[in-house]
């Protein structure tokens, strides 16, 4: 479960990486960006790829950690005698 919670939170931190940088390149963070979606929405669409992998990087950083969590409650759980169920 360790090893398991560390690559999916470095593979979650490299995925937002790339879609952070992504949309700042392509002015996702800008107001311009959205306020101006109506009149350029076919344009615009297409430069919307970046928030994908953004957000399933956030997602499995989070599944990490919640991994990484349970396997540092059930390591001191066992360390100390207290059995998790």
């Amino acid at each position: 479960m360790l090893i398991w919670g560390f690559a999916l939170c470095l593979v979650g931190v490299v995925l937002l990486r790339i879609g952070i940088r992504e949309g700042r390149r392509a002015a996702l963070f800008t107001s311009a960006f959205w306020i101006t979606f109506p009149e350029f929405a076919r344009y615009r669409r297409k430069r919307l790829w970046p928030a994908a992998p953004g957000v399933a990087g956030a997602i499995l950083l989070i599944w990490g950690l919640v991994l990484l969590f349970q396997w540092l409650l059930a390591y001191y759980a066992d360390r100390l005698g207290h059995p998790l169920t």
